[in-house]
C-alpha cells in the first residue's frame, strides 16, 4: 500500500524525506533505534540523488503485506543516478544501517529499495493501514515549504481534472454524427469537428479566416444572410434551413443550421456555437409530396418528425451552451484563485525566513483554496441539475417551505426577518429541486437587505387568459404562480435577465458573499419543470421573483 511520496529536488526535500521516513517507522511500531537507522539510510541516499540533480527523482514510502500476512516497511528512491559507480560509499553505509538494500535498474532508471521487517505485524491490520494513510494525507505541514508543496500538488490535481474535462468535450464533438463548429463573435470559424472538416474537405482549419456563410449556396442565401445580420446586432439563437455546397462537386445538400451565442459575465458576445444537421432526405420527400393529396398525411408526419428533430437540436444546443459556459468558468472564475495561490506561493518561497510574512501569505493561500472549493462545489451542483434524470412526485409546496424556513431559523432570527406566507398547493415536481429553489430565493432575500427583511410568499392559480398571454407555456395545461417579494436593496431593471446567468454578480464579493450561481440554479430548476421565472425590482424598494410551474 502506497503511503506517501516526496520529490527530491532540494535540501528542504531532504529534510521532509528524513522526517516522513522517521514518522512512518514510528507509526509501524519500530523501536527508536530502527526508526533512526531506517530514516538515516533513506536520507543518505536521498542526499546523493539531490546532489547529482540529473532528473526529477522521488521517494516512495509504502507498507507491503505478503501472502503469509508478513508486513514490511519499504522505501524506494527512483532516479537516474548510477549508485554503484558514483556513490558506492553511501550505498555501503546504507547497507550497514538496513539489512535488506537492493538496487534494481530498469532502462535509464534506477531504484534503490530499503526493506525493514515489522515485528508484531499482527498489530498492523487493515484499519491501522487506513489510519496511517489518512495521517499523511491530513498531517499538519512540517514547514511553510511543505505547506506550499501540498497546495501545489492540489493545484496540479485540479488542473489535470480540468484538462480531462476539456478532452472529453473534444472527444464528444468528434464522435457525434453532426457537423459541430465554433466561431468568433463575427462568425469566423475557430474550431470544426472531424465531420465538418471531412464534408468540406478542409485539411487544416485556420482560426478566424473562414466564415460559416461561405459554405452556403450563394443563389439561395440572401435571406439567411439578412437574418444573420439581425442576429449579430442582438445576439440570439439563430436557426435556418439552407443548401450547403459539397466540396469538389456540383452538388448542394439541405441542412438545418443552428448557432447559439456565447456571452461572458458582462453579457458581451464572445463567440458562437453551431451545428449543421443533414435534412436533405426530408426536403426531397417534401418536394415529392407537394402536389400529391394522397400522401399529405405522410407529409404532416414528416413535418412532425422534423419539428422533433429541431427540438432535439435545440436541446443539444442548450447542452453545448452549458459546456461552453463551463469552459469559460474553467478559464476565468477557477483561474482567479489559481493565479492568487501561485503568486502567494512564490512570495512564500521568497520570504521563507520571515515567519510573519509567510503566515500572512499562507493565510491568503488558504482563503483562495477555500474559494476554489466553493466554486467547484457550485459547478458540480449546477452540472447535477443538467445531467440527472429527474424523479417527479406529488410535492407539498407548503411543507417544503416550512422545512426550508426551519433550516434557516438561525439566519432569520439573526436578521430579525419577518416572513409571511399563505396556503401553498400540492403539485407534481421534483421535491429536492423545489427545496433548493425555495432555499436560494429566501437566502437571497435575507442576504441583500440592509435592514430588517420582510418577505411575502404568495401563490395563485393562473387563469386560462393568463396562460394564453405567456407563449412559452403549454396551452390547455394548468399552472400556478409563486411570488417571493422582499423589501431589500433591489437593483435596476436592466439587469433582470443578466442575474440568471451562471456566475453573474451585480455586487462585489466584498459587499456580499457568494459565487453568483444561486439564481442560475433557480432558473435551471424552473426550466427542468417546464416553467418560467422572472423578476421585478427597483433600487432601494425591494425585489419580487415570480415563478410559474405546472400544477400537474
Amino acid at each position: 500500500m502506497d503511503i506517501v511520496k516526496v520529490s527530491l529536488e532540494n535540501e528542504m526535500d531532504l529534510m521532509l524525506a528524513y522526517k516522513k521516513s522517521m514518522k512512518l517507522a514510528e507509526l509501524c511500531g519500530l523501536s527508536v533505534l530502527l526508526q533512526t537507522s531506517f530514516a538515516t539510510a533513506v536520507s543518505e541516499i536521498a542526499r546523493c540523488v539531490i546532489k547529482d540533480k540529473k532528473d526529477k527523482p522521488f521517494l516512495d514510502l509504502k507498507i507491503n503485506v505478503s501472502k503469509t500476512n508478513k508486513k514490511e516497511l519499504i522505501a524506494g528512491i527512483i532516479s537516474k543516478v548510477n549508485f554503484d559507480k558514483d556513490h558506492p560509499e553511501s550505498v555501503r553505509y546504507a547497507k550497514r544501517l538496513i539489512d535488506h538494500v537492493s538496487i534494481i535498474k530498469t532502462g535509464p532508471l534506477t531504484e534503490i529499495s530499503f526493506v525493514q521487517s515489522i515485528g508484531f505485524s499482527a498489530l498492523i491490520n487493515e484499519g491501522k493501514l487506513d489510519s496511517i494513510q489518512k495521517y499523511f494525507k491530513t498531517e499538519i505541514a512540517i514547514s511553510p515549504y511543505d505547506e506550499v508543496r501540498k497546495k501545489n500538488i492540489m493545484l496540479l490535481e485540479v488542473s489535470e481534472k480540468l484538462r480531462n474535462s476539456e478532452n472529453k468535450y473534444r472527444d464528444l464533438t468528434r464522435t457525434l454524427p453532426l457537423m459541430i463548429f465554433t466561431t468568433n463573435s463575427l462568425g469566423f470559424l475557430n474550431y470544426g469537428n472531424k465531420w465538418l472538416l471531412d464534408f468540406f474537405k478542409i485539411g487544416e482549419l485556420q482560426a478566424d479566416k473562414l466564415s460559416w456563410l461561405t459554405f452556403l449556396d450563394i443563389s439561395n442565401s440572401k435571406k439567411i444572410r439578412e437574418d444573420w445580420d439581425k442576429a449579430m446586432v442582438s445576439p440570439t439563437v439563430f436557426t435556418a434551413q439552407a443548401k450547403l455546397k459539397v466540396k469538389d462537386k456540383d452538388d448542394f445538400i439541405w441542412h438545418l443550421i443552428s448557432l447559439t451565442p456565447v456571452k461572458n459575465e458582462d453579457n458581451q458576445l464572445i463567440s458562437w456555437t453551431g451545428f449543421f444537421v443533414d435534412i436533405n432526405s426530408q426536403k426531397r420527400v417534401e418536394e415529392t409530396l407537394k402536389n400529391n393529396k394522397e400522401l399529405q398525411d405522410a407529409q404532416k408526419q414528416l413535418l412532425k418528425y422534423q419539428k422533433n428533430l429541431e427540438e432535439k437540436v435545440f436541446e443539444l444546443n442548450k447542452s453545448n451552451h452549458d459546456l461552453e459556459q463551463f469552459a469559460y468558468i474553467a478559464s476565468h472564475d477557477l483561474q482567479e484563485p489559481l493565479r492568487k495561490i501561485r503568486s502567494f506561493s512564490s512570495l512564500v518561497k521568497r520570504n521563507i525566513g520571515n515567519k510573519e510574512e509567510v503566515e500572512k501569505y499562507l493565510s491568503k493561500i488558504e482563503m483562495s483554496s477555500e474559494r476554489m472549493t466553493t466554486l467547484i462545489k457550485d459547478v458540480l451542483n449546477y452540472s447535477r441539475l443538467i445531467k440527472v434524470h429527474h424523479q417527479f412526485a406529488e410535492t407539498n409546496l407548503e411543507e417544503i417551505l416550512k422545512h426550508v424556513l426551519q433550516d434557516m431559523e438561525l439566519a432569520i432570527e439573526e436578521k430579525k426577518a419577518k416572513i409571511e406566507f399563505g396556503s401553498l398547493p400540492v403539485i407534481n415536481a421534483v421535491p429536492q429541486q423545489i427545496q433548493q429553489l425555495f432555499h436560494n430565493l429566501v437566502s437571497n432575500a435575507l442576504k441583500f437587505n440592509k435592514g430588517e427583511p420582510q418577505i411575502e410568499i404568495r401563490s395563485k392559480n393562473l387563469s386560462v387568459a393568463e396562460v394564453k398571454n405567456k407563449e412559452e407555456l403549454h396551452q390547455g395545461s394548468n399552472y400556478i404562480e409563486l411570488s417571493f417579494k422582499d423589501n431589500g436593496i433591489g437593483f435596476e431593471e436592466e439587469y433582470a435577465n443578466q442575474i440568471f446567468t451562471i456566475f453573474q454578480r451585480l455586487h462585489t464579493r466584498e459587499s456580499y458573499s457568494g459565487t453568483g450561481i444561486g439564481l442560475a440554479l433557480c432558473k435551471k430548476i424552473v426550466d427542468n419543470h417546464h416553467g418560467l421565472i422572472s423578476v421585478k425590482s427597483e433600487v432601494g424598494k425591494g425585489t419580487e421573483f415570480c415563478i410559474v410551474l405546472p400544477a400537474e
